[in-house]
Order: structure tokens, then C-alpha cells, then sequence
């Protein structure tokens, strides 16, 4: 290989959905290489090449949105569980012997106060759900984009990644030398 063949500069994705497949930037084209595919695309096909960076501001009102969800659930555990067992108690009271409707009423309502009681704990797991999504959407997305002509290829990144920064800037310079 000469360094005519050698490529200019290369970029390993290391997460998100290309991960595992790399970039490289040749003096005449750029080639997107991974484990089952390849694409060659001429830098004279190229119009124009952005990368930036962004948060991903669906998952933090995901996020949000499962906040308030817990919050309303845990508001609603406790005066569901005390209406539930109160009817169970109340009905208990008015039938003195043991009717099967009677019964089967009596253990509707005391399932219901178990379930309000459970409330809580799936509150605790939308709260974790949601850090989750809030920890992703503040990590955001770098995404090196490629418009040719009339669609555009599209490379994200999860996180602020300098190294593709570094890249982009490379393939725009390489972009303005094939245009002189």
C-alpha cells in the first residue's frame, strides 16, 4: 500500500448504533467500513458537512413525564388504600354470615388495597427509569452529517465526542481542496 492508498485520517465508532464500524477519509472519498457493509462515498459527491453536537431533549421530557407520573402515584397510594380497605370493612360489617358474594367483594377490595399499596414501589422504578433517560438525553448526541445532493447521511455518536469534531474538520478540508 502506498501512502497515496493510505487514508488521511479514520474515526472508530465506539458507541451508539454504529459502533463497532469506522470512518475513513481518503484524499479523493470516505469510506464507512463495518463488519457486514461498505460504502464508498466521493468527496466530490459531497455538498456540504455539519457535526454537532446535541441534547436530546425528548429524553429529558420522557424523563420528566415519568416524574410526574410517579409523583401522581404515590399522591393516589395511600387514600386508595384506605378507601379500598374501608370498603372491605364496611361490607365485612353489613353481612354477618358467609355468602360467596359477600366474600368475593370483600377480597376485590382488600386486592385493590394491596395493589395501591404497591403503588409506591413502581413510583420507585419510573424515578429510576427516568434518571436513566435523563442521565441519556444530558449526555446527548455528536452527529457528523454528509448532505449529498438531495438526502443526507447521517453518523451519531453518544456524548460530546471531540475525535469526530477532528474528523469533520479533516473531511471539510479535504471538501475545499477537492472543489479548487
Amino acid at each position: 500500500m502506498s501512502n497515496a492508498d493510505a487514508p488521511i485520517t479514520t474515526y472508530d465508532f465506539t458507541s451508539g448504533p454504529l459502533r463497532g464500524t469506522h470512518l475513513m477519509l481518503f484524499p479523493h472519498s470516505m469510506l464507512h467500513r463495518g463488519d457486514g457493509s461498505l460504502e464508498a462515498i466521493p468527496m466530490d459527491g459531497v455538498a456540504a458537512i455539519r457535526v454537532a453536537f446535541a441534547r436530546e431533549e425528548n429524553k429529558l421530557g420522557w424523563g420528566a413525564a415519568l416524574i410526574v407520573i410517579a409523583l401522581i402515584l404515590v399522591a393516589l397510594s395511600g387514600p386508595l388504600a384506605g378507601l379500598a380497605g374501608a370498603a372491605a370493612d364496611e361490607v365485612a360489617a353489613q353481612v354477618h354470615s358467609a355468602h360467596a358474594v359477600a366474600s368475593a367483594v370483600i377480597s376485590v377490595f382488600l386486592s385493590l388495597q394491596s395493589l395501591a399499596r404497591a403503588l409506591p414501589v413502581l413510583a420507585v422504578a419510573l424515578v429510576l427509569w427516568a434518571a436513566a433517560l435523563f442521565a441519556l438525553g444530558w449526555f446527548g448526541v455528536t452527529t457528523l452529517t454528509l448532505t449529498l445532493g438531495a438526502v443526507e447521511r447521517a453518523y451519531p455518536v453518544r456524548g460530546r465526542d471531540a475525535m469526530l469534531y477532528d474528523f469533520a474538520e479533516a473531511a471539510s478540508e479535504r471538501l475545499l481542496t477537492v472543489r479548487r
